[in-house]
């Protein structure tokens, strides 16, 4: 991505359209357009491939908020980012596909999840250290986000949707496992 990225800017340069001062910004607004790109064209693929559009658009909705406000590990290369969340994606949706749990069980899940993600709080990553307002600000919305997808979890409990239920209780498993992993690497890089 890095040097397609490079490529696209020098392009542009070349042609006129931006200054030199600006290089940097275009080159990494580049990596990030085709690194996420890239990402959502191979999620896409993954839900065709399984069938499963509906669990997947799911799967973002409850990941995305989480991971947003609470960081976790990062990978340190693009292509393991990609592949392990390529990975996760697929075992996740094939695990709910093929397994049903009691819907006890997921909650079991989702309380043990939600504990954790509560009590690690954001995860400070070495580039991106988080402030105390930022702290603030990202429990809060944390908060906001745990109550809203709780009152989704009763309405899939409520009208019998016990595979999302499932789905939306490995998400947060999934969540806090990368906050507890972060949270031992980023711990020992200090």
């Amino acid at each position: 991505m890095e040097l397609l990225s490079k490529k696209l800017t020098d392009y542009i340069l070349e042609k006129g359209i931006i200054d030199k001062c600006n290089y940097e910004i275009y080159l990494y607004g580049f990596q990030i357009f085709l690194e996420l790109s890239l990402n959502i064209l191979c999620s896409i693929i993954i839900a065709i491939l399984l069938d499963m559009k509906i669990e997947c658009l799911l799967f973002f909705l409850f990941f995305i908020p989480l991971r947003s406000y609470n960081g976790g590990l990062h990978m340190e290369r693009y292509l393991s980012c990609l592949l392990l969340s390529c990975t996760t994606l697929a075992v996740a949706l094939l695990i709910v596909k093929n397994f049903t749990v009691a819907p006890i069980i997921s909650y079991l899940l989702y309380t043990i999840s939600v504990t954790i993600i509560i009590i690690t709080g954001p995860i400070n990553h070495p580039n991106r250290e988080v402030n105390a307002d930022e702290d603030i600000r990202f429990k809060t919305k944390t908060k906001i986000t745990l109550t809203l997808n709780f009152i989704i979890s009763i309405v899939f409990l409520v009208t019998g949707n016990h595979k999302y239920l499932f789905l939306e209780s490995l998400v947060y498993t999934i969540v806090s496992s990368t906050l507890l992993i972060g949270r031992m690497k980023y711990v020992k890089k200090r």
